[in-house]
């Protein structure tokens, strides 16, 4: 089962063509690295499933449910997150604390079971 699915993702920004048709799946229990060089989208793409920006043409599908249609971005949310990479990480907590934090304070997750998770 996908929990992620890309098809033909385009996004671009002032007539630089960032991500150029881009397609993937992620399945449940699935660990996806994306790589390349600085520069290349990665960033971007992540931004576009989290909805922190929108995708100039394709369609993302989270959780089975198309992106472009949500409504309710808060509760999509809370569902899907990002963990910012070095500046808008809580430099006074461990990566751990980090990673559990929005599990236990927003999603009210005990916190042993957000620790196992993480």
């Amino acid at each position: 089962m996908s929990i992620i699915e890309v098809r033909n993702v385009r996004k671009g920004f002032a007539g630089l063509k960032v991500l150029q048709d881009i397609s993937f799946t992620v399945d449940k229990g699935e660990v996806v690295c994306l790589i390349g060089p600085s520069g290349s989208g990665k960033s971007t793409m992540l931004r576009c499933i989290n909805l922190l920006e929108d995708i100039d043409d394709g369609q993302i599908i989270a959780l089975a449910e198309d992106i472009s249609r949500i409504s309710n971005i808060n509760a999509y949310r809370q569902k899907v997150g990002m963990v910012f990479q070095q500046f808008n990480l809580f430099p006074h907590m461990s990566v751990l604390q980090n990673i559990t934090d929005a599990q236990i304070h927003v999603l009210k997750t005990p916190k042993d079971e957000a620790v196992a998770v993480a």
